[in-house]
Protein backbone atom coordinates (compact mmCIF):
# COMPACT_ATOMS: atom_id res chain seq x y z
CA UNK A 1 0.00 0.00 0.00
CA UNK A 2 2.52 1.97 0.90
CA UNK A 3 3.96 2.00 -2.56
CA UNK A 4 1.14 3.23 -4.29
CA UNK A 5 1.31 6.39 -1.93
CA UNK A 6 4.47 7.21 -2.81
CA UNK A 7 4.76 6.81 -6.66
CA UNK A 8 1.53 8.89 -5.38
CA UNK A 9 3.60 11.42 -3.60
CA UNK A 10 6.44 11.38 -6.73
CA UNK A 11 4.20 11.86 -8.95
CA UNK A 12 1.96 14.41 -8.02
CA UNK A 13 3.76 16.27 -5.69
CA UNK A 14 1.34 18.09 -2.91
CA UNK A 15 -1.87 16.93 -4.84
CA UNK A 16 -0.41 13.35 -3.90
CA UNK A 17 -0.48 14.30 -0.34
CA UNK A 18 -3.79 15.70 -0.11
CA UNK A 19 -4.61 12.34 -1.73
CA UNK A 20 -2.71 9.94 0.94
CA UNK A 21 -3.57 12.14 3.59
CA UNK A 22 -7.32 11.45 3.29
CA UNK A 23 -6.91 7.79 2.27
CA UNK A 24 -4.68 6.53 5.38
CA UNK A 25 -3.59 9.57 7.61
CA UNK A 26 -0.56 10.13 9.27
CA UNK A 27 2.02 8.61 6.14
CA UNK A 28 0.28 12.35 4.21
CA UNK A 29 1.93 14.45 6.56
CA UNK A 30 4.86 13.17 7.61
CA UNK A 31 6.63 12.46 4.31
CA UNK A 32 5.42 16.02 3.23
CA UNK A 33 7.15 17.44 6.38
CA UNK A 34 10.10 15.50 5.10
CA UNK A 35 9.84 16.39 1.20
CA UNK A 36 9.47 20.12 2.70
CA UNK A 37 12.78 20.37 4.59
CA UNK A 38 14.77 19.16 1.81
CA UNK A 39 13.29 22.02 -0.19
CA UNK A 40 10.70 19.85 -2.90
CA UNK A 41 7.64 21.35 -1.93
CA UNK A 42 6.03 23.89 -0.16
CA UNK A 43 4.94 24.61 3.65
CA UNK A 44 2.23 26.20 3.80
CA UNK A 45 0.90 24.47 0.61
CA UNK A 46 1.92 21.20 2.80
CA UNK A 47 -0.53 22.51 5.80
CA UNK A 48 -3.35 23.45 3.52
CA UNK A 49 -3.72 20.14 1.82
CA UNK A 50 -2.82 18.42 4.85
CA UNK A 51 -5.51 20.00 6.69
CA UNK A 52 -8.01 19.88 4.44
CA UNK A 53 -7.44 16.36 3.57
CA UNK A 54 -7.88 15.66 7.49
CA UNK A 55 -11.27 17.34 7.90
CA UNK A 56 -12.78 15.80 4.50
CA UNK A 57 -11.84 12.09 5.84
CA UNK A 58 -13.43 12.63 9.15
CA UNK A 59 -16.22 14.42 8.03
CA UNK A 60 -16.83 11.88 5.25
CA UNK A 61 -16.93 8.79 7.88
CA UNK A 62 -19.16 11.24 10.70
CA UNK A 63 -21.45 11.30 7.42
CA UNK A 64 -21.56 7.65 6.70
CA UNK A 65 -21.97 6.79 10.48
CA UNK A 66 -24.98 9.99 10.79
CA UNK A 67 -27.17 9.01 7.33
CA UNK A 68 -26.53 5.23 7.33
CA UNK A 69 -26.64 3.80 10.90
CA UNK A 70 -27.72 0.50 9.89
CA UNK A 71 -25.03 0.34 6.78
CA UNK A 72 -22.28 -2.47 6.42
CA UNK A 73 -19.46 0.11 7.17
CA UNK A 74 -20.80 1.19 9.97
CA UNK A 75 -21.88 -1.91 11.84
CA UNK A 76 -17.86 -3.45 11.06
CA UNK A 77 -17.04 -0.13 12.85
CA UNK A 78 -19.13 -0.63 16.15
CA UNK A 79 -18.21 -4.01 16.52
CA UNK A 80 -14.80 -3.09 17.24
CA UNK A 81 -13.64 -3.00 20.77
CA UNK A 82 -12.61 0.28 20.44
CA UNK A 83 -15.93 1.47 19.53
CA UNK A 84 -17.52 0.56 22.92
CA UNK A 85 -14.16 2.56 24.40
CA UNK A 86 -15.07 5.71 22.46
CA UNK A 87 -18.85 6.06 23.58
CA UNK A 88 -17.73 5.26 27.19
CA UNK A 89 -15.46 8.47 26.15
CA UNK A 90 -17.93 10.46 24.48
CA UNK A 91 -20.06 10.11 27.30
CA UNK A 92 -17.72 11.85 29.87
CA UNK A 93 -16.58 14.57 27.70
CA UNK A 94 -17.72 14.80 24.34
CA UNK A 95 -15.88 17.63 22.99
CA UNK A 96 -12.44 16.89 24.11
CA UNK A 97 -13.28 13.50 22.70
CA UNK A 98 -13.58 15.47 19.30
CA UNK A 99 -11.19 17.37 19.63
CA UNK A 100 -8.52 14.70 20.56
CA UNK A 101 -9.80 11.12 19.09
CA UNK A 102 -7.56 11.66 16.00
CA UNK A 103 -4.17 12.01 18.10
CA UNK A 104 -5.35 8.10 19.16
CA UNK A 105 -3.60 5.84 16.67
CA UNK A 106 -6.67 3.79 15.44
CA UNK A 107 -9.55 6.20 15.68
CA UNK A 108 -9.17 8.02 12.84
CA UNK A 109 -12.64 6.13 11.28
CA UNK A 110 -14.42 4.95 14.99
CA UNK A 111 -14.10 8.25 16.39
CA UNK A 112 -15.85 9.93 13.82
CA UNK A 113 -18.63 7.16 13.14
CA UNK A 114 -18.64 6.58 17.37
CA UNK A 115 -19.43 10.42 17.60
CA UNK A 116 -22.15 10.17 15.02
CA UNK A 117 -23.73 7.40 16.85
CA UNK A 118 -23.82 9.70 20.38
CA UNK A 119 -25.82 13.02 20.60
CA UNK A 120 -23.16 15.42 19.34
CA UNK A 121 -24.40 17.70 16.90
CA UNK A 122 -23.02 17.68 13.35
CA UNK A 123 -22.53 21.60 13.88
CA UNK A 124 -19.93 21.07 17.33
CA UNK A 125 -18.08 18.11 15.78
CA UNK A 126 -17.74 20.30 12.25
CA UNK A 127 -16.68 23.31 14.36
CA UNK A 128 -13.99 21.31 16.90
CA UNK A 129 -13.15 18.57 14.00
CA UNK A 130 -12.00 21.42 11.88
CA UNK A 131 -9.61 22.76 14.67
CA UNK A 132 -8.55 19.72 15.30
CA UNK A 133 -7.35 18.82 12.03
CA UNK A 134 -5.60 21.68 11.50
CA UNK A 135 -3.36 20.78 14.92
CA UNK A 136 -2.92 17.42 13.61
CA UNK A 137 -1.22 18.55 10.72
CA UNK A 138 0.75 20.95 12.15
CA UNK A 139 2.09 18.48 14.55
CA UNK A 140 2.44 15.15 11.04
CA UNK A 141 4.36 17.66 9.74
CA UNK A 142 6.44 19.26 12.36
CA UNK A 143 7.73 15.42 13.14
CA UNK A 144 8.27 15.15 9.52
CA UNK A 145 10.23 18.12 9.38
CA UNK A 146 12.55 17.53 12.22
CA UNK A 147 12.63 13.91 12.25
CA UNK A 148 12.93 13.07 8.29
CA UNK A 149 15.64 14.07 6.93
CA UNK A 150 18.22 13.44 10.01
CA UNK A 151 16.45 9.57 10.01
CA UNK A 152 16.78 9.57 5.88
CA UNK A 153 20.85 10.09 6.21
CA UNK A 154 20.92 6.95 8.60
CA UNK A 155 19.02 4.50 6.98
CA UNK A 156 18.47 5.41 3.54
CA UNK A 157 21.14 3.01 2.32
CA UNK A 158 19.11 0.32 3.86
CA UNK A 159 15.82 1.24 2.31
CA UNK A 160 15.68 3.57 -0.32
CA UNK A 161 17.97 6.12 -2.55
CA UNK A 162 15.06 8.61 -2.06
CA UNK A 163 15.54 10.39 0.80
CA UNK A 164 12.04 11.58 1.47
CA UNK A 165 11.04 7.26 1.33
CA UNK A 166 13.17 6.33 4.43
CA UNK A 167 12.12 9.82 6.34
CA UNK A 168 8.39 9.02 6.31
CA UNK A 169 9.37 5.24 7.15
CA UNK A 170 11.01 6.43 10.27
CA UNK A 171 9.47 9.44 11.73
CA UNK A 172 5.83 6.91 10.46
CA UNK A 173 7.26 3.91 12.82
CA UNK A 174 8.11 6.61 15.56
CA UNK A 175 4.87 8.48 15.90
CA UNK A 176 2.79 5.59 15.75
CA UNK A 177 4.66 3.73 18.20
CA UNK A 178 4.42 6.82 20.74
CA UNK A 179 0.65 6.87 19.57
CA UNK A 180 -0.23 3.44 19.90
CA UNK A 181 1.66 3.42 23.74
CA UNK A 182 -0.16 5.91 24.65
CA UNK A 183 -3.57 4.60 23.74
CA UNK A 184 -3.22 1.27 24.84
CA UNK A 185 -2.24 3.29 28.17
CA UNK A 186 -5.03 5.53 28.34
CA UNK A 187 -7.65 2.09 27.64
CA UNK A 188 -6.45 0.36 30.23
CA UNK A 189 -7.08 3.40 32.57
CA UNK A 190 -10.55 3.49 31.08
CA UNK A 191 -11.62 0.16 31.80
CA UNK A 192 -9.86 0.39 35.63
CA UNK A 193 -12.46 3.21 35.82
CA UNK A 194 -15.24 1.69 34.66
CA UNK A 195 -14.96 -1.20 36.86
CA UNK A 196 -17.17 -0.18 40.05
CA UNK A 197 -15.42 -1.51 43.41
CA UNK A 198 -17.17 -3.35 45.77
CA UNK A 199 -18.02 -2.22 49.29
CA UNK A 200 -16.62 -4.49 52.11
CA UNK A 201 -19.83 -3.68 53.92
CA UNK A 202 -22.19 -4.79 51.40
CA UNK A 203 -23.73 -7.58 50.60
CA UNK A 204 -22.52 -10.12 47.71
CA UNK A 205 -24.96 -12.00 45.70
CA UNK A 206 -24.34 -15.41 45.33
CA UNK A 207 -27.21 -16.00 42.80
CA UNK A 208 -26.50 -17.75 39.46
Amino acid sequence: MHETFNRLIEHYGTLGILIVTTIEGEFGPLIGGAMARLGKLNLITLLLACWFGATLSTTTFFAIGRSQRDGRLVHKVTDKRAFALAIKWIDRHPRLFCFFYRFVYGLRIVGPVAISQSSVRWQTFAAINLFSSLLWAILGLSVGWFVGPGAAKMVGYYFTERPYLAASIVAGAVLIGVISWRARRSARRAAVDTQSPVSPNSPVSTAD
